[in-house]
């Protein structure tokens, strides 16, 4: 249950934030009033390169990736892991104790694939707030300029990381159940292995379905979109080369360019 103040709002000294992604521009006024009224703030190398002035003068500590979930030991020793986050959760708590404010900042959406969604579960007593943003999703819809559930035959958005591709995934989510509806699917990217994605997808869609690819979603300088079909995408990428930052798009919605 969240405590409110006598105006109505949370009373948390906690905060989960999206600072958008892409280009700083893309942060929200709600983003921008929780931070200022930070005293400790815990982010990432990549966000906090992006926000110095906004950040001057605070307490900055390292975020990490994915700590208090099983990310966080995907790249470190459980040894490594375990301090980093007895030492956040040490900073954490002894600074809500004096009454100071902590943000924890994350770019895009903290709660979809976001690397710091750990921090909720882990101070849940606190009543963390999450102050939503731009994310990736929202920046790529826009770099397409079309309606993503205004498909000619089904207005459903199916949104995955295709893990289920990957050696050894339990999940119940197989992608070749997922494409037996032909929904429209937006892939977060990461590590997904495209030749392997179109492999399975092919099972239940058209070799020309349209797919797009959008690059550097809310970089205005840097995004673009790269526009195939299946059976012609893995070609237009040299086999899946392609850099850290796009979504990949595949659906009937698209035919209407």
């Amino acid at each position: 249950m969240f405590s409110l103040d006598a105006n109505g709002q949370t009373s948390s000294r906690l905060y989960l934030v999206s600072m958008g992604i892409g280009d700083p521009d893309n942060i929200t006024v709600r983003a921008l009033k929780t931070v200022r009224q930070a005293d400790v703030v815990f982010a990432m190398t990549r966000v906090l390169e992006n926000f110095p002035e906004l950040l001057q003068g605070k307490e900055v500590h390292n975020a990490g990736h994915g700590l208090f979930t099983p990310m966080a030991r995907r790249k470190q020793t459980d040894e490594e892991a375990d301090a980093m986050e007895a030492e956040a959760r040490s900073i954490i708590r002894k600074a809500v104790k004096e009454g100071k404010t902590v943000a924890v900042l994350d770019y895009g959406d903290p709660l979809v694939y976001g690397p710091q969604v750990g921090y909720l579960k882990e101070f849940r007593d606190l009543n963390p707030v999450v102050i939503p943003g731009v994310s990736s999703f929202n920046a790529a819809n826009a770099v397409l300029a079309q309606g993503v559930t205004n498909g000619p035959r089904n207005e459903s958005v199916i949104l995955t990381a295709a893990k289920t591709t990957r050696e050894g995934y339990q999940g119940t989510d197989p992608l070749v159940k997922l494409a037996e509806s032909q929904s429209t699917l937006a892939f977060f990217t990461m590590g997904l292995a495209l030749p392997e994605v179109v492999r399975q997808l092919m099972q239940h869609y058209p070799a020309d379905t349209p797919v797009a690819i959008v690059l550097h979603a809310g970089v205005a300088e840097k995004q673009s979109v790269l526009q195939a079909t299946l059976d012609t995408i893995v070609d237009r990428t040299e086999g899946g080369k392609l850099p850290f930052e796009h979504m990949i798009y595949v659906g009937e919605f698209l035919e209407r360019a």
